[in-house]
């Protein structure tokens, strides 16, 4: 895959993430995301996330993540 089109393919998953964050965090709290061509990839082990992601989209560099809980967005003031 060009470098170019690569990093054209990184922009839309990182978009992609940006995007669906709240669906995220509303659904999947506590584990990982990974996301690769705009597959997402969910469970609790991160390392077989990113392996499984690789797997089926060779030459991607899949973007992952922990999803936050909706405790992790409180603060103490």
């Amino acid at each position: 895959m060009p470098k170019r089109k690569a990093r054209r393919k990184a922009i839309d998953d990182a978009a992609w993430i940006r995007k669906h964050f709240e669906e995220l965090v509303d659904k999947y709290a506590g584990q990982y995301a990974v996301v690769a061509e705009g597959e997402l990839f969910v469970g609790y082990d991160a390392h077989q996330l990113d392996e499984a992601a690789r797997r089926k989209h060779p030459g991607v560099i899949p973007h992952g993540l922990p999803i936050p809980r909706p405790e992790d967005f409180t603060c103490a003031l």
